[in-house]
């Protein structure tokens, strides 16, 4: 038996893994900015951070090794396909990136509470939910959870907003 193709039959297409590639090149960029970022921190802080920021580039360098290993061992290409594929909700996942980099962007601004909750509404009308009770509701409680764990309980140095200013108004609810 011959390991040739036969002649009415194309080679199939070796999987596109440059896709698998993304995420991973994100959190090592990510993992830059954190170890920049905790320099002045307190050392205990600065000493998590390390360990944490250690293990995720660790993590990164395994996947790229991986995929790097996958493709010399001719098991797959730098392509995109996977990360591309299916074509039909490409553009949901650019609007989806898109409404993330203007969450980040305006998160000074908008306050933490405020912008997840923005974006929270306007990422599921873009996923199709229509229900305006589901739109808040759910968006309303994902931010009030926030608030109260990250902003009120552990006092985390989020950016405060119009919300965030609002809340601080009410007895017990200032962050």
């Amino acid at each position: 038996m011959s390991n040739e193709t036969p002649p009415d039959r194309a080679p199939a297409a070796k999987p596109g893994l440059g896709g698998d590639l993304v995420i991973p090149v994100l959190a090592l960029a990510f993992a830059g900015y954190f170890f920049w970022s905790i320099d002045d921190l307190e050392w205990e802080a600065r000493a998590n951070g390390t360990v944490i920021g250690t293990i995720l580039v660790a993590l990164v360098v395994l996947q790229v090794g991986i995929t790097l290993w996958k493709i010399m061992q001719g098991q797959g290409s730098l392509g995109l396909g996977r990360l591309l594929d299916p074509r039909d909700v490409l553009g949901k996942r650019i609007a989806l990136t898109a409404i993330l980099c203007l969450f980040v962007g305006l998160l000074n601004y908008t306050g933490a509470t405020l912008g997840l909750f923005v974006m929270m509404v306007v990422s599921m009308w873009l996923l199709g939910v229509r229900d305006w009770r589901a739109l808040v509701g759910i968006s309303t409680i994902v931010a009030g959870v926030v608030y109260v764990l990250f902003i009120l309980l552990l006092k985390a140095k989020l950016p405060h907003g119009p919300a965030e200013k609002l809340l601080a108004l009410i007895p017990g609810l200032g962050g």
